[in-house]
């Protein structure tokens, strides 16, 4: 048992990490509005796990969506309105931490400028639902909140 401990140690074994916020580059997604933007800081959200920086402008809405992999989202600046089906809306601010389950319902209001973390087990999507968690287009659920889809910039 101890052997396969310090084997599954040494193959776990990453070089540490320090990236400074000026090095982050902020990108676009087609399937979330144009008020929204993110940094890749480790990982490839297209493939696996990964840890982004989103960035929201003040009244920014990204409406009823489900993630295929669990998330937690630390809060670093700004209000964030989150609400996840079943539970009431909750404001986060600075220093505040949630955990969204993978495929659970949420919507999110960015009230003042927004940054946070998210933390992500596995690759990110975004799929948007209507009221009944039926799958629809980007178009149409932005169109609803009165936002847009960004055109996408490349992610490298």
């Amino acid at each position: 048992m101890l052997l396969i401990v310090v084997l599954m140690a040494a193959q776990s074994r990453e070089e540490p990490m320090i990236r400074g916020a000026q090095r982050n580059v902020f990108h676009t997604s087609p399937v979330l509005p144009d008020c929204y933007t993110y940094a890749v800081e480790r990982g490839d959200p297209a493939t696996g796990p990964s840890v982004t920086l989103s960035r929201l402008a003040a009244g920014c809405k990204v409406p009823w969506h489900i993630h295929s992999a669990n998330a937690q989202v630390l809060f670093v600046h700004g209000s964030f309105q989150l609400i996840m089906k079943g539970q009431p809306a909750q404001i986060l601010s600075e220093g505040a931490y949630a955990y969204v389950p993978a495929e659970h319902q949420h919507q999110e209001s960015c009230l003042d400028g927004c940054m946070y973390y998210v933390i992500r087990e596995g690759p990110a999507d975004v799929r948007y639902v209507d009221a009944a968690g039926k799958e629809i287009s980007p178009e149409i659920a932005l169109a609803a909140v009165g936002e847009h889809p960004a055109k996408a910039m490349p992610a490298h």
